[in-house]
């Protein structure tokens, strides 16, 4: 399976109103999803990143995964460094 999300892009390629980046890092990734029991669902990230205080970003990128389950963080990521890589 491929995935392919929408990279960081600058502020002045979007529309007025309308946000294509994200504000967020892999370490505020990792912060939300602390003390999550791995494999976990897409639905188990949300949920744990929520009771966590997770920026509305983060929580953005969460529902951008795919439904999956994923085995462990570095999947995660590796796919929030793919998102963010400018």
């Amino acid at each position: 399976m491929t995935i392919t999300l929408d990279r960081k892009s600058p502020e002045s390629a979007t529309p007025p109103g309308f946000r294509r980046c994200l504000d967020m890092s892999v370490a505020d990734l990792e912060t939300c999803l602390d003390g999550i029991s791995y494999p976990a669902t897409k639905h188990d990230l949300v949920c744990q990143a929520r009771r966590n205080g997770a920026k509305p970003d983060v929580l953005a990128f969460l529902h951008l995964l795919p439904e999956n389950k994923y085995p462990q963080f570095h999947d995660i990521a590796f796919m929030a460094w793919s998102f963010l890589l400018v």
